[in-house]
């Protein structure tokens, strides 16, 4: 029974693993802003609003009105579909609405810098919270029986993956002439990646008596650590030009635990086990690209045209939490569980914020979002015992559609961005003989993620600035 448990378990971890491996393996999954996130983030060169502080922070020179922006009010909707799970001519469909990542920001001043320019921002860097319960219900007569016998079984996984990072940022920039800026933001990061699974079988034989597998693994990661990123903006005519480099995370401080219980009784003695290992203060670290983005902005008339593209370094194979030799009963965990791996990638987009009448302006985007992973952390490769690591979603289309409406007390962004992306995955699951006579089970689906993105965003004029227009009594 206990090689069988991939096999069981290995459909319950695509549901989950997928959203936090399309976050940090696709680097354009999640932009911020107001119109930054409806033109899909191809803004490095022409960035308008406060979400410049993590596209290109120089842009700040060329805000001609500072405001204060809140574009938390932005929700999603998407679904994973699974085609032909285990070959057996069946679609299986995991829908999902929730808040998502956002941004809130706003500039500042220094009097004895008066030339320089100030903004802070508060953006979710990452957000998944994923919570997956299956019961399978008692099954008669169970296909692929472990045990000699068997006439039933009951199958119960709870399963949940937490990934969260929050950025607090101050970003400066300096006008070096009417038409040339330079800045820098540096975000502060909290980290946090963490993973737990309870599965329970129970089977029960043809004189009655009863068997039984279950395990528990948790693991986490919290790191604190900074964020630098380096930009230029400048003017040609009236063309918008802009260059930014993101420079790799830089830790401060990591920490990282493992608890893990595994049992299986029934089967009687040499065959039942049990294994516990709960560890602390483990080795870890945390790796990032080094990526270069640049960008323009082409007026056509009174639109604007915005071409974007960015360069992401590839990360060597590396451990993000270091194992120790541990029981050797715990044959369940990968050899390298917790390595990690990213390829080079080039990304690139456009937009336009076609205009409308003064007072309305409509934005079209889309964007590639091509897929850095080799291998990352998730909770299947903690426990797959096959060949190789799985990478799940590939690559990515995002495509935006939206308005702005300028009123006479600020501005609202109203939109919508769809993503799609198709990815084959096959994966051998070694059975024993006495179970399949091949010994091996292949899982071979096609897996679709769909994703709709709605958009209602605000930027409201400083209050200081509407004060000065006010007539004096």
């Amino acid at each position: 029974m206990r090689r069988t448990c991939p096999y069981v378990i290995t459909f319950v971890f695509l549901c989950l693993i997928v959203a936090g491996r399309g976050q940090e393996g696709n680097y354009k999954f999640d932009n911020y802003g107001n119109q930054s996130m409806l033109l899909n983030g191809n803004v490095t060169g022409s960035a308008t609003d406060l979400g410049l502080a993590y596209y290109n922070p120089a842009r700040l020179v060329f805000v001609d009105k500072p405001s204060f922006v809140i574009a938390g009010k932005a929700y999603e909707w998407s679904q994973f579909t699974f085609e032909d799970v285990f070959e057996t001519e069946i679609d299986v469909n995991t829908s999902n609405f929730s808040g998502i990542p956002s941004i809130v920001a706003g500039t500042f001043n220094l009097k004895f810098l008066p030339k320089h320019r100030f903004a802070y921002s508060i953006l979710s860097r990452y957000r998944s919270d994923i919570p997956l319960n299956y019961s399978s219900g008692i099954q008669e007569n169970p296909e692929f029986d472990a045990l000699e016998n068997e006439v039933r079984r009951v199958t119960n996984i709870n399963f949940q993956n937490k990934l969260r990072e929050e950025w607090y940022g101050i970003t400066w920039a300096y006008p070096v002439n009417e038409k040339l800026g330079i800045g820098a933001s540096l975000f502060g990061s909290i980290y946090t990646n963490e993973g737990g699974s309870d599965i329970d079988i129970t089977a029960e034989r043809e004189d009655s008596t009863t068997a039984g597998y279950s395990s528990t693994l948790n693991y986490n990661q919290k790191t604190y650590g900074l964020f630098l990123k380096m930009g230029v903006a400048w003017q040609i005519s009236n063309i918008e030009l802009g260059a930014n480099l993101n420079l790799p995370f830089i830790p401060v401080e990591t920490r990282a635990s493992l608890q893990y219980q595994e049992n299986l009784f029934g089967l009687g003695p040499g065959e039942d086990f049990f294994a516990y290992d709960e560890l602390d203060d483990l080795e870890n670290t945390r790796r990032t690209a080094t990526s270069i983005s640049i960008g323009a902005g082409i007026p056509v008339g009174k639109s604007t045209l915005h071409l974007d593209c960015s360069w992401y370094s590839k990360v060597k194979p590396y451990q993000r939490i270091e194992l120790p030799s541990i029981d050797a009963a715990l044959q369940s965990l990968d050899s390298e569980p917790f390595e990690e791996e990213f390829r080079s990638v080039i990304n690139f987009g456009a937009g336009a914020d076609i205009y409308i009448s003064p007072s309305v302006k409509l934005i079209m985007s889309f964007s590639s979002d091509f897929s850095a992973t080799v291998s990352s952390v998730n909770l299947f490769d903690v426990i797959n015992q096959s060949q190789g690591k799985v990478n799940l979603l590939n690559n990515f289309w995002h495509y935006g559609l939206g308005t702005d409406l300028s009123l006479k007390w600020g501005q609202i962004v109203l939109g919508a961005i769809y993503s799609r992306t198709t990815s084959p995955f096959e994966e051998g699951v070694d059975i024993p003989d006495d179970i399949l006579d091949d010994g091996a089970l292949d899982f071979v689906t096609n897996i679709t993620f769909e994703r709709w993105r709605f958009i209602v965003g605000l930027e409201i004029p400083l209050l200081q600035g509407k004060l000065k227009e006010q007539p004096e009594e």
